[in-house]
């Protein structure tokens, strides 16, 4: 049985909730709350299949991020529609049939708004730090104009599955000098480790829908930004993974995919 990690100091500052597939069918669309499908360990130990599908993750929220069936692109959830950006450069958007192996949506109900103008990322990373509400889990949304974006995406996968690791060594970049578009994230604490991405983890998708990926950085030329936080996260866990404690092995594994 493979077995999830997470900080026990995470449980006092939200709310999480492990779900079946068929609890996770039932769970109520609430405020503030994360909906996940999958774990990010499960995810670089190579289990790339999934078993709940994009279409019960759009009922229970309208935009997010993650990965397909196979690793068959960057998923980017946007106002109620799911876009698969893959290797070959395409968009495509995803049939609600699809299934996810790690996906993470909510819904932006009420949220702060700022407008961001003329920053580097890193700037805008902390721009995003000080204007967050508080609360364990922060969701953004920003639509505008962009600089210097560099993007990536992997191939899809077949049996028997690489480690995410050995995946991402091959994975395809690009670079553009100037897009209109969309950003999707969240950021979540690094004590949640094992089970999410810990810090910022950003997609992109252009406004014409022929452009997207994961943000490797970007600069920000005019955005307007939502920002909302999420006090609970409901986590569809498959029947062979289970909860345990968090190690650095597991943080620096996390850090060697999402930071390339």
């Amino acid at each position: 049985m493979a077995r999830e990690v997470i900080d026990d100091r995470f449980i006092g500052s939200l709310h999480l909730l492990a779900l079946t597939r068929k609890g996770l069918s039932h769970d109520p669309a609430t405020e503030r709350t994360a909906i996940q499908a999958g774990t990010i360990n499960a995810l670089l130990d190579g289990c790339y299949e999934g078993d709940t599908t994009i279409g019960e993750l759009l009922r229970l929220g309208s935009d997010g991020i993650g990965t397909v069936q196979n690793l068959d692109g960057e998923l980017i959830v946007l106002r109620g529609v799911a876009y698969s950006a893959r290797a070959d450069g395409s968009v495509v958007v995803v049939p609600p049939t699809t299934k996810t192996p790690f996906a993470v949506v909510t819904r932006f109900d009420a949220p702060i708004c700022t407008e961001v103008n003329l920053v580097r990322f890193t700037d805008f990373l902390e721009c995003l730090n000080n204007t967050s509400p508080s609360g364990p889990v922060t969701a953004i949304r920003a639509s505008g104009k962009f600089e210097n974006l560099h993007l990536r995406s992997v191939e899809k996968q077949y049996p028997p599955y690489r480690p995410l690791g050995e995946v991402v060594a091959d994975q395809t970049e690009w670079r553009f000098d100037r897009a209109d578009g969309d950003i999707i994230g969240f950021k979540f604490p690094d004590t949640i480790a094992g089970v999410e991405v810990p810090g910022w983890h950003l997609h992109f998708l252009s406004k014409d829908r022929m452009h997207g990926g994961h943000v490797i950085s970007l600069d920000v030329e005019a955005a307007q930004v939502e920002i909302t936080s999420c006090e609970q996260l409901h986590v569809e866990l498959p029947i062979d993974i289970q909860i345990g404690v968090i190690g650095e092995a597991d943080r620096d594994a996390i850090n060697a995919v999402e930071s390339h």
